[in-house]
């Protein structure tokens, strides 16, 4: 695979946040010197990285479509109802390396993304005089280690910023009503657990602010964080949700939208392999587990 540090420019895939140009431009400073819509065949988009309980529960990745496994994902609103995966769609950055190592130092320098190449279609005739028939795409998919399943919700505000940028960039109506039928993350609404809640991001939000100001402060100039930080950083996400599972949800309820009668740490229906073909590990309820 070609070295992306190698040459003077390259396309990133958002199919995130990213989407959104407030967000990719006006929040990581980031312009582009071109764009294109495009999917990415075989892939589908998945909120399996896990956030903080009770506010973020879940960001999203993205995850091959084995066919005979892949999961079905509910419907706002209307639990127990399901709707087949779509590939993911997303936008084609067309961005200088500098730019690139600025996009992965703002995304946590390899912490909770590992970054890979793929294979891109642009959606329309129009997106293809930018990008030729074909494209190599770089993005960011979730360390295996890193994955949380059952998937959290993701809450309203995320989800919101994706839609937005989804039409903002004139997604197909399809893909944009299958992001806007994704359930999300709803706050407690009982004393219990908006006490709960309190507590545990009392506890958690000073902590995970000072990991992120670490992050920032001990970022190199390859936009990737220092060993030490990376496991720092992993461990005390892990610690979170572990106190969460333990602790906080059989007390004030659950805080990623799951749930009492889901099982945290049973493998979901998108059980696969990794890249490597290995094993994935997920972060459950015993804490790190194995597929």
């Amino acid at each position: 695979m070609e070295n992306p540090f190698l040459a003077p420019v390259l396309w990133y895939f958002a199919y995130g946040s990213n989407m959104s140009t407030a967000k990719f431009t006006g929040g990581r400073g980031i312009h582009p010197l071109a764009t294109a819509r495009v999917q990415v065949p075989g892939w589908t988009l998945a909120f399996n990285i896990p956030g903080i309980p009770y506010s973020e529960p879940s960001f999203t990745s993205i995850i091959p479509r084995v066919k005979e496994l892949v999961a079905d994902y509910p419907l706002n609103g209307s639990r127990g109802k399901r709707r087949s995966t779509p590939n993911v769609l997303g936008v084609a950055y067309l961005i200088t390396q500098e730019q690139y190592i600025h996009m992965l130092a703002s995304e946590g320098g390899g912490i909770m993304y590992t970054d890979i190449e793929l294979d891109a279609v642009p959606l329309t005739a129009k997106d293809r005089e930018a990008t030729g028939p074909m494209l190599k795409v770089r993005t960011l998919v979730v360390v295996p280690m890193m994955e949380r399943v059952p998937w959290p919700l993701p809450s309203e505000r995320y989800m919101q910023i994706i839609t937005s940028g989804s039409r903002e960039n004139q997604m197909p109506d399809s893909y944009q009503g299958y992001l806007e039928s994704r359930e999300v993350y709803p706050p407690p609404s009982s004393k219990r657990g908006k006490l709960g809640a309190s507590i545990f991001l009392s506890i958690w939000g000073p902590i995970m602010g000072l990991m992120e100001k670490i992050t920032n402060a001990t970022m190199s100039s390859d936009g990737r964080s220092p060993s030490w930080v990376i496991w720092l950083v992993r461990s005390v996400v892990l610690m979170v949700w572990w106190t969460h599972d333990t602790f906080f949800a059989p007390v004030f309820g659950r805080g990623d939208g799951l749930g009492k009668d889901m099982m945290i740490g049973a493998p979901p229906l998108q059980r696969r392999l990794d890249l490597e073909g290995q094993p994935l590990f997920y972060i459950g309820e015993k804490g790190l587990c194995k597929l």
